[in-house]
């Protein structure tokens, strides 16, 4: 039903597809009636007011206005009305998601972390809080993620942090002893909630080519292409203390 459980987008989803979870989030609306209570939705209510066949939408701006208010005033250790923001963002942004990775073949668990992580730095941006809307959320979100593509276009990939896993496993079983350790690299970031998200690292090629690092192939060779390209051979040339000589002719 979902991508794979990679996608951050999938994580938030399963979040919110347990009822334990949905039912207990509720979100206020306040109503143009006079003296009238606010309207109390569950996160489902909530989707439903914003995505349902019957979405008003003047309503559903109401909602996505509180929806930012309480994300935006939430300090708890879990984030629920943040993951609540993200969530009810999701439909939105999918579309996009589609695009960037089909034009510009972006990995699509990158641009989805991508855009998360801008939603949730939107989300803590107190100098800008007054003025977020739904619209600039889902904007911030769209061009880190046209942005996070382009810029990979730029990158190449790197096997150096396969290599070490591979060297401290050869190391751990005893077959390399006296190599030393490599450096570790691996990062991992734990919730309660079981929400997780890949970790990838690269090195930009301007990085490569200072460095003079080689590049893996596909074939198994070594390419120098990102690092000091060799001296290449001047064409010959007549040298500096010549003259060139022309064929004899009749001068005018």
């Amino acid at each position: 039903m979902y991508p794979p459980h990679s996608s951050a987008f999938a994580s938030v989803r399963r979040h919110f597809d347990d009822p334990r979870t949905s039912d207990a989030v509720f979100v206020l609306v306040p109503t143009d009636v006079d003296e009238a209570d606010p309207v109390r939705l569950t996160a489902a209510e909530t989707h439903e007011a914003l995505y349902g066949p019957g979405s008003d939408p003047q309503f559903a701006t109401a909602v996505w206005k509180e929806v930012i208010c309480t994300a935006q005033s939430d300090r708890t250790p879990d984030s629920t009305g943040k993951l609540l923001a993200i969530w009810l963002a999701l439909p939105r942004l999918t579309g996009t998601v589609h695009r960037v990775c089909t034009r510009l073949r972006a990995d699509r668990s990158d641009v989805e972390a991508e855009m998360v992580l801008a939603l949730l730095e939107k989300l803590a941006d107190r100098d800008g809080a007054s003025c977020l809307t739904d619209s600039s959320l889902l904007q911030a979100a769209r061009a880190r993620a046209w942005h996070l593509a382009r810029e990979g276009l730029r990158e190449l990939p790197s096997t150096q942090i396969e290599r070490i896993t591979e060297e401290r496993a050869l190391t751990a079983s005893g077959e390399e002893a006296d190599a030393p350790a490599a450096e570790s690299l691996d990062v991992r970031v734990d919730r309660p909630d079981g929400l997780y998200a890949p970790l990838r690292f690269r090195v930009r090629p301007e990085h490569l080519r200072r460095q003079g690092i080689f590049i893996d192939t596909d074939d198994g060779s070594q390419d120098r292409s990102a690092g000091h390209s060799p001296g290449k051979r001047r064409r010959p040339g007549r040298r500096a203390d010549t003259r060139p000589v022309r064929p004899a002719g009749r001068r005018e």
